[in-house]
């Protein structure tokens, strides 16, 4: 009788072979899925930015500390600094930055950075909030734009 003492050359190759298929198929999915994670978080964190904005508009002087654009505007550069503490601690953070650097299709973002954008209204109550750009596509509070739907 022979005795058997393991896998021949021929049947590792088959293996390692059928592995590479399956990694082949599913790492796009996986990374797509990785995407579509980034930029739910990030449209999350941009609803609660303008929530954290319009509460910060509630006291008067913050309201009247705080820097209104009536076009998209840098959320890190974002003027009156009572106004931007006051966002921050309601947001509890020091910086922000998305995580995402495409949109909802695969391709990259329009500045290529993970950056919030907002625009204020505070006679009106109205907030906007844009992800990796500052045209309407790119809205994604309180609407998301062409950029954020599938």
């Amino acid at each position: 009788m022979k005795k058997n003492k393991g896998f021949s050359l021929v049947e590792l190759l088959v293996v390692i072979a059928i592995i590479a298929v399956l990694a082949g198929v599913v790492a796009p999915m996986l990374i797509r899925y990785i995407n579509q994670s980034r930029i739910a978080i990030d449209m999350d964190t941009g609803k609660e930015l303008a929530q954290a904005i319009l509460a910060s508009v509630t006291d008067e002087g913050v309201r009247d500390n705080a820097d209104e654009h009536s076009d998209p505007f840098p959320v890190a550069n974002m003027g009156g600094s009572d106004f931007k503490k006051s966002v921050f601690d309601t947001l509890g953070v020091t910086t922000l930055e998305g995580k995402s650097k495409k949109d909802a299709h695969g391709n990259m973002l329009q500045n290529g950075s993970p950056e919030f954008y907002y625009t204020l209204d505070s006679t009106k109550n109205k907030v906007e909030v844009y992800y990796g750009g500052t045209d309407p596509e790119y809205q994604i509070y309180p609407v998301a734009g062409d950029k954020f739907v599938k």
